[in-house]
């Protein structure tokens, strides 16, 4: 017994190890940039101290955006006024679009269906991005260039989170995050980020995203549903990882994660079926610990591969943040050292994060609750103040 547990718990934390190595291997600034129309698309709700460096990330774009269509709530959503307030910052104009309110999908899906309907002919194609990240100047350009030249009809990146001053609620968060974003494509092939994507003009006049979104609660699983089922070539440019500075404290982090896990439980259940065995190999690594401290010499010897593994899985996360741009102060990178050293402790946390997205009628995002019954079954239960944190 104690063979298999050891045998287990060291090949998923092998897995994830490839993981990174394949990253590191094949991580190459793409070479390519093409010009064009590109329109940018942020639905955004509540003042937010993120929103002030991403627009001046997104002014320093070596791609200058043709404009950006800002969708919001209401007029008295805190977001509009702080938007105008940012304007300024921007060498390229800005349309604002109240959308309303319909209780029959995500606020986001209907923020986004308002401002779809600002799409033109002179978009060569249309971006998706969210309000907490920190784009690199190259992204735009590295997003939006398969989808020009017509490499790809869709292309995604990922969120690759910063670190500094965070607590540990979030530091776990990060450690799951980042080895998901570095793990096998084949498990997540097809699928889209939306706080990153890039689609082409053609793809988009096929997909028809106000028709996609109109029933849903997460806009990235319609967009990937829809992509899926018209055959569109969807590529994750794994060169975009896109820094995310924290938003909030632990406890908005695990909500966060939290409800990310349970998009992926309703619109990829079997997604989320691997992603759990996986989890849950590696947290064979605590009683695999207690066996050891029993007095089982393999088990120790198990154990010690299982931690270094994980050691050499933070040092290789380390690499990849400097990669991308971010220089992280020594508390934080010394933090994710040690949850990869301390797998008998970290696995089985991560594993209880992963359960707690295992009910999903009841999902809060931002400031609405909502009853999800499926990917095409929602309706909104309350709404709260616009900006109150989820």
């Amino acid at each position: 017994m104690t063979i298999l547990l050891g045998t287990i718990s060291l090949l998923a934390t092998l897995a994830w190890l490839a993981g990174v190595v394949w990253f590191l291997r094949f991580f190459r600034p793409p070479a390519v940039a093409a010009e064009g129309q590109v329109s940018l698309l942020l639905a955004v709700t509540g003042r937010t101290a993120g929103l002030p460096p991403l627009f001046a990330a997104l002014a320093r774009q070596t791609l200058r955006p043709r404009r950006m269509l800002v969708a919001v709530e209401s007029a008295a959503d805190p977001a509009h006024a702080q938007v105008r307030e940012l304007e300024h910052l921007l060498p390229f104009p800005i349309e604002i679009v109240v959308a309303g309110v319909d209780d029959t999908r995500s606020q986001k899906a209907t923020n986004m269906i308002a401002a779809l309907a600002r799409v033109d002919a002179r978009d060569d194609a249309l971006v998706l991005l969210d309000a907490d990240i920190l784009p690199q100047d190259t992204w735009l350009s590295w997003l939006a260039t398969p989808a020009l030249n017509g490499a790809a009809d869709v292309v995604t990146g990922y969120r690759w989170h910063a670190l500094d001053g965070a607590g540990p609620g979030r530091h776990v968060v990060a450690w799951l995050d980042r080895s998901l974003a570095l793990g096998p494509r084949f498990l997540a092939s097809g699928l889209v980020w939306g706080g990153s994507v890039a689609i082409s003009r053609d793809a988009l006049a096929r997909m028809d995203l106000a028709d996609a979104l109109g029933r849903t609660f997460s806009t990235d699983g319609a967009i990937s549903r829809r992509a899926r089922a018209l055959g569109l070539r969807v590529l994750t440019r794994r060169a975009v990882l896109l820094p995310t500075p924290p938003e909030g404290g632990d406890r908005e982090a695990i909500a966060f994660k939290k409800r990310q896990l349970q998009i992926v439980r309703v619109y990829v259940p079997s997604l989320w079926v691997w992603l759990g065995l996986a989890l849950h190999a590696e947290a064979l690594a605590l009683p695999l610990l207690l066996v050891a401290l029993a007095g089982s010499a393999t088990a120790w010897w198990f154990l010690a591969g299982v931690m270094a593994v994980g050691a050499l899985r933070a040092l290789l996360h380390d690499r990849v943040t400097r990669a991308v741009g971010i220089r992280e102060g020594m508390v934080a990178r010394v933090a994710q050292g040690a949850l990869g050293a301390l797998a008998p402790i970290t696995a089985p946390a991560v594993a209880a994060l992963f359960w707690t997205s295992a009910r999903t009628r009841i999902i809060r995002w931002r400031h609405v609750e909502y009853e999800v019954l499926g990917p095409e079954e929602v309706r909104v239960l309350r709404r709260h103040t616009p900006g109150a944190a989820a």
